[in-house]
């Protein structure tokens, strides 16, 4: 007899999920090299509309930056608890629920992971991340929906909502 059920992975003990770097790149490296021929162009003819136009394509460049960075750890999934890049560790304890929600952009999957805490964002996080002053100016996946909610935004990140989703699974029942 054949077994027609497929069967999933399991997922590892920890799942680290970078930033979708094919997603950034385009934006990034473009904005610098048009950053580079506006300054060129600002030496040469309109300086002072070619430097506003360098800075805000630098900006939009920086911006974007954590996509193409080495280090594009943007969350990580493990037995202590969820850790969302410039945010810090969310305890298993801290976390009531999670809902992994697709709105689609014509055929475009926009998936985004719903947290709702048991307690204020403020008390809920663990190892509070310390972020650069000019890191705050950069992309970050998560924001603040509410005053016991958080939403990650999926699409931004290389792994599959599946895969996120089946690796929180595993710890989301233990929550004390």
């Amino acid at each position: 007899m054949s077994d027609t059920r497929q069967t999933v992975a399991a997922p590892p003990a920890t799942l680290t999920v970078s930033y979708a770097r094919e997603k950034g790149e385009g934006i990034v490296y473009g904005g610098v090299l048009i950053a580079g021929v506006l300054v060129l162009h600002a030496i040469a003819r309109a300086p002072t509309i070619a430097t506003l136009g360098t800075l805000l394509v630098l900006y939009v460049a920086l911006y974007h930056w954590p996509y193409v960075r080495r280090d594009r750890r943007a969350m990580e999934i493990s037995p202590v608890g969820l850790v969302i890049d410039r945010l810090g560790r969310l305890p298993w304890n801290a976390i009531s629920g999670m809902e992994v929600i697709n709105r689609y952009l014509r055929t475009i999957r926009n998936a985004e992971l719903r947290i709702d805490l048991r307690r204020p964002l403020e008390t809920a996080v663990e190892d509070a991340a310390q972020v650069h002053p000019l890191r705050r100016l950069m992309y970050r996946c998560w924001r603040k929906t509410g005053p016991q909610q958080i939403t990650v935004k999926l699409n931004t990140l290389d792994a599959k909502p599946e895969q996120i989703r089946a690796a929180i699974a595993q710890y989301a029942n233990r929550a004390v």
